[in-house]
């Protein structure tokens, strides 16, 4: 581990308030573990215990990209769809317009839905969950926890499944995974937990997505912090945006539910974008009454490492 950086994820976890929460985080490069930090009951870090909510559009997204039938380019049309997705949305054009690009990063449950309807089967959808560590194990060298994910066959579960509506449960090592995934353009690197002394040697674990594939989610990633979901936590009082030498590209998701009931936040994401040092994942179980939410924490996070909360690295850290 990393202990300053772990130092900071347990102040973190503490401050937050939430009954269940973990963050974990690697180095992209060898999959080291750098942060594994866990609130509760029990380790969350390897429990598949909150839904994946919108994190799983990257499966999608990865999914209708290696199938070729969309593009960043591909237009779709919507209206509704925020908290539910029904029958009659689908069937609607809608009024508003916006790209596949956008919508990752903006997390437009109906895009995601309706793409997904016209041109993926529930075989696709749980093939890309199993690379992208959605389902099943991660390859580490400790015994884990395994994600798991439900695609119905039928068009609207698919649908509703698609968009990360309450498709199974996904354990933050999975989260980091699909990160650190993507963040080695589409390579499956083995994380390592262990020390054995001396350096880490990179462990491949096969190939995930087409690199082409994962350079373009990673540009689809980046609209979160910018002007998607998470660009209101990565913007500063004074207006200029956090992290912004460095670059961030990442996803959130939110779901409310389960007993008893809470309040579901993700972060996951790695930075630099442009060339990727880090990867963190970050999941919290707040009461419904909470403090703070997962993108707060995995902005704190990322500072805390870059150095703009005082710790002093910089995007060029020699690791």
């Amino acid at each position: 581990l990393d202990p300053a950086w772990q130092r900071a994820a347990e102040k973190l976890l503490a401050r937050s308030g939430a009954p269940e929460a973990a963050i974990v985080a690697s180095d992209v490069r060898t999959g080291r573990i750098l942060v594994w930090a866990s609130r509760g009951d029990k380790d969350f870090v390897t429990t598949p215990f909150a839904p994946s909510a919108s994190l799983f559009k990257i499966v999608t997204a990865a999914a209708l990209l290696e199938s070729g039938r969309a593009s960043p380019a591909t237009q779709e049309c919507y209206a509704g769809g925020e908290s539910a997705i029904s029958a009659r949305d689908l069937a609607r054009r809608g009024s508003v317009c916006t790209s596949f690009g956008e919508a990752l990063g903006k997390s437009i449950n109906l895009v995601f839905a309706k793409l997904a309807k016209k041109h993926l089967s529930a075989a696709d959808l749980k093939r890309t969950a199993g690379e992208l560590g959605f389902a099943g194990g991660v390859p580490i060298d400790v015994p884990v926890g395994e994600s798991v994910v439900s695609v119905p066959e039928d068009p609207l579960g698919l649908a509703r499944a698609a968009a990360g509506f309450w498709n199974g449960k996904l354990t933050p090592l999975g989260a980091l995974f699909a990160m650190q995934t993507i963040a080695n353009e589409g390579e499956r690197v083995r994380f390592s937990v262990l020390d054995r002394g001396g350096s880490i040697e990179r462990v491949s674990a096969g190939r995930a997505l087409d690199p082409k594939v994962a350079r373009t989610l990673r540009q689809m990633l980046e609209v979160t912090t910018r002007r998607g979901t998470c660009a209101r936590a990565f913007r500063k009082p004074d207006g200029t945006r956090s992290l912004v030498s460095v670059g961030v590209a990442a996803k959130t998701g939110t779901l409310v539910g389960g007993k008893p009931a809470r309040m579901f936040s993700w972060f996951a994401g790695f930075a630099p974008a442009a060339a990727p040092k880090v990867a963190v994942a970050v999941m919290l179980a707040n009461d419904l009454t909470w403090r703070t939410k997962a993108n707060i924490i995995g902005r704190d996070m990322l500072e805390a490492y870059f150095g703009e909360a005082g710790r002093g690295r910089t995007a060029t850290a020699k690791r």
